[in-house]
């Protein structure tokens, strides 16, 4: 049991430790104003491409249900992740929450070479040539960022498209990556992954676009 005197130490020891944490936390960012929020929304619903993702899907993926579901998954994460890149000004692509992690720009671009590296690690379908992903050193600019992104898309559509019901559902000894993990599993897991990870990029930077003064798109196109 700790004596008499030395208990009035122990309360400042702690009071001074929660004074210096409570200094050394980030000061709360103001809410998104109505300005932002309209500007936000508006800029949303201009370069939303989901109504024309979806009736592009209805209309290649008839009788494929398998090839159907991961194209809409797919096409919902795409879609948001093309809206945050036209959204977030080329002023704040160099910007990033904390020094240790990326910048909007890198984020983006490690959406686009992943991208290539999932919807590789099923092998080709039939009759298909496989790509690489373009030299990221080059793309810079938030143009040649978005181009990027967009045609990494492109690219696990055409892939996705070239597939069959009986090629996706084949079994091999291994499908995945280094880092995604391999596991003996269908050749669809490679894209279903692949979906989740855009996702988890989409995830990242929204508080990115938050703290840029914008609402992330998955809820901007919900603004009226």
């Amino acid at each position: 049991m700790l004596k008499a005197p030395v208990l009035p130490l122990v309360a400042s020891l702690v009071v001074g430790l929660a004074v210096a944490a409570h200094a050394q936390a980030p000061a709360a960012l103001p809410a998104l104003t109505p300005v932002q929020m309209k500007a936000s929304a508006e800029m949303a619903k201009k370069y939303d491409r989901s109504a024309a993702l979806e009736q592009e899907r209805l209309a290649a993926y008839k009788g494929r249900p398998l090839a159907a579901v991961i194209q809409r998954t797919f096409n919902i994460g795409a879609n948001y992740l093309q809206l945050a890149a036209q959204m977030m000004p080329e002023s704040a692509y160099n910007f990033r929450p904390t020094m240790d992690v990326r910048t909007f720009a890198e984020q983006m671009n490690h959406a686009t070479v992943s991208r290539y590296s999932f919807c590789n690690q099923a092998g080709a379908p039939p009759g298909f040539t496989l790509q690489r992903s373009p030299r990221m050193a080059d793309v810079k600019t938030k143009a040649q960022i978005v181009k990027a992104l967009e045609d990494s898309a492109t690219y696990c559509n055409s892939v996705i498209k070239a597939s069959t019901e009986a090629w996706l559902m084949e079994e091999v000894p291994e499908i995945g990556g280094a880092t995604s993990g391999k596991v003996f599993g269908m050749r669809a897991f490679a894209f279903m992954y692949n979906n989740v990870h855009d996702t988890e990029d989409y995830g990242t930077i929204t508080t990115y676009l938050r703290m840029n003064g914008l609402v992330p798109p998955s809820s901007a196109l919900h603004i009226e």
